[in-house]
């Protein structure tokens, strides 16, 4: 009987290890699902980036349409102005 006690002892022993183990995968799970949600926020900040970056440059093409068609008209306001 006494060896059975041991055994059923060693067997708890054996389930509270266990459990502790499962605990520890449960926290390496939770800390990989927050890794990713941080990752996908870094993907989502950086794709707001890129959207901005592209308001940007299409602001940027149109001070260069500007710039275009204040050259035309100048050189066009220039050339009647010398006839």
């Amino acid at each position: 009987m006494a060896i059975a006690f041991v055994d059923s002892e060693f067997a708890f022993a054996d389930m509270a290890f266990a459990f502790a183990d499962m605990t520890f995968a449960f926290v390496d799970f939770a800390i990989a699902f927050v890794d990713s949600e941080f990752a996908f926020a870094d993907s989502e900040f950086a794709f707001v980036d890129s959207e901005f970056a592209f308001v940007d440059m299409a602001i940027a093409f149109a001070d260069m349409a500007i710039a275009f068609a204040d050259c035309t008209y100048s050189q066009t306001t220039n050339r009647y102005k010398n006839e």
